[in-house]
């Protein structure tokens, strides 16, 4: 079993191996940022000094993209993390404050103003004179006022006063921003005044300056629209659009949405835009130059190698992939007829699976990434399976694909999923619950009426945490197949379901669960 001390020596070891190597240093700066990301998680950021200061800056905006915005589940909107960006900035300032600070310069000015807003509370000190010497506040109003400034960490640049919003990271924002005052005066003064100007909206409209130095709330600001549009270019999407996609697949209405209508528009902009070069370094030559790196991080269990996804299996055994047949059968028929739509189908499965990771929720958690690609592809089988085309001849289903792509065939299976598997298997165990849970006002009555009100809302899986207090009145198998089958992201038998036959399948055995036992 590895225990904390033998990762922190194989880190060590793995570090020494990097940054000993001009070659993998050099390789380290080319490197995806999806695998910089991962390697930084791995290290740990309070670790990661020396690769954060080896970075380019594109890749810690990058990076900063992926790492700084969260969500507290699958399909809520990610918010900013200010106290990550602070522990970022105390990272940053190991390769020194002014390189730190011309990191920052280099950055988008919006993001800069934006997360340095959500750390300290800039206000002008001749408008501050000034309405306060105009102002009618009672006297005891203004010494509670004061009082909050005195026990405030604050400093005086420049013509402002800078209040730290959070403590724990005021050190490293005031190194900072006195290092890019001393090289990039006018960006500071800019930064300051943009943020300054936020803050006397958002005093204004908090209660005055007292209220907004004794709570803790945060200035809300919105750069999360370059983000999405960033991340959209790249393959991501949004957790409220991904959860709006599914929906709509829910319903039935899936294909021509505006959600992949506008993921499409993107990959079609994307395509025309040259990727940019790194240091005067391509593209092809980057991805040659980084192999070596990258394996490296393999071996260390850095990166786990991707599955063939396009393989999809041979079709027997226990290959996860075995039982998506059709989907199979329609792409090797692709792969020989028109090699660019078996290209598209491609980018729709890993559009697909960053829907499901980003807006999907599977037995009380966020998906894996591989669980994502598995139900994308298990999902796309079972909508093939029902279309009109389906039949012995894959290149019937081979010509549908050509024609529309794999995302109405996921609308069409998640629609089913949603219908024959989810909604009947709830009306189902709803029913036999309604029979076995005693009427009152007990925790166990007001779970069915709950799942109930989830049912009639389609969302049955809803208020799943408190289905603890039906489990005694079902067997344990008819319990552990209601927590698998009543989900937004349904199993059966541990495995995502792929075909009609598994849909029957998980029918039968909850009619068999719930049938009252012989006398």
């Amino acid at each position: 079993m590895t225990n904390s001390l033998s990762r922190g020596v194989d880190t060590r070891s793995l570090m020494y191996r990097i940054l000993e190597s001009p070659e993998q240093v050099s390789a380290l700066q080319q490197l995806p940022v999806p695998a910089l990301t991962r390697l930084i998680h791995h290290v740990g950021l309070e670790d990661a000094g020396e690769l954060v200061a080896l970075a380019t800056t594109q890749q810690l905006a990058r990076i900063f993209d992926e790492d700084l915005w969260h969500s507290t589940r699958p399909g809520q909107e990610e918010r900013f993390d200010t106290e990550r960006f602070g522990l970022w900035l105390e990272v940053m300032l190991e390769m020194g404050a002014d390189r730190a600070a011309a990191r920052l310069a280099e950055m988008d000015e919006d993001f800069v103003t934006f997360a340095l807003s959500g750390q300290l509370l800039v206000l002008d000190l001749d408008a501050l004179t000034l309405e306060r010497m105009r102002s009618n506040e009672a006297q005891e109003d203004e010494s509670l006022v004061d009082k909050a400034l005195e026990s405030s960490l604050s400093h005086e640049l420049d013509r402002f006063l800078l209040i730290a919003r959070r403590p724990e990271s005021w050190d490293a924002v005031l190194s900072v921003l006195v290092a890019l005052d001393e090289a990039h005066h006018e960006l500071l003064v800019r930064l300051l005044e943009r943020c300054c100007h936020q803050a006397s909206e958002f005093i204004e409209d908090n209660g005055g300056l007292y209220a907004v130095l004794t709570t803790a709330e945060q200035l809300e600001a919105d750069v999360s629209q370059a983000r999405e549009e960033r991340r959209e270019r790249e393959g991501f999407v949004a957790p409220t659009d991904a959860a709006a996609f599914l929906g709509l697949a829910r319903s039935g209405r899936v294909g021509d949405d505006p959600i992949t209508r506008g993921y499409a528009r993107a990959q079609r902009e994307a395509t025309r835009t040259p990727p940019a070069q790194v240091d005067g370094v391509r593209p092809a030559q980057a991805a040659a130059s980084t192999m070596p790196l990258l394996h490296l991080l393999q071996e260390a269990e850095v990166l786990t190698p991707r599955p063939p996804v396009a393989l999809l299996g041979e079709g027997g055994g226990t290959h996860p992939y075995a039982s998506a047949r059709v989907l199979r059968e329609a792409l090797a028929w692709l792969q020989g007829e028109s090699p660019e739509a078996l290209a598209r189908c491609m980018q729709d499965l890993g559009y697909l699976s960053n829907v499901l990771l980003s807006g999907c929720v599977h037995a009380g958690r966020p998906l894996r990434a591989l669980e994502a690609a598995q139900v994308a592809i298990a999902t796309c089988n079972l909508g093939l399976e029902a279309h009109p085309e389906a039949g012995a001849d894959a290149s019937r289903i081979g010509g549908v694909l050509l024609r529309e792509g794999l995302v109405p065939a996921f609308g069409q299976g998640w629609w089913l999923l949603h219908e024959d598997v989810v909604m009947r298997s709830a009306c189902a165990f709803d029913a036999a619950l309604a029979r076995q849970v005693p009427a009152g006002r007990g925790e166990a009555a007001r779970a069915r009426a709950e799942l109930a009100r989830d049912i009639a809302a389609g969302k049955p899986w809803a208020s799943r945490k408190r289905w603890v207090h039906l489990a005694p009145f079902l067997s344990k198998a008819a319990f552990a197949a209601m927590r698998e089958l009543v989900d937004e992201c349904p199993a059966f038998n541990g495995a995502f379901l792929a075909t009609r036959e598994q849909v029957e399948e998980a029918r039968r055995r909850v009619g068999e669960l719930l049938a009252p036992p012989s006398r």
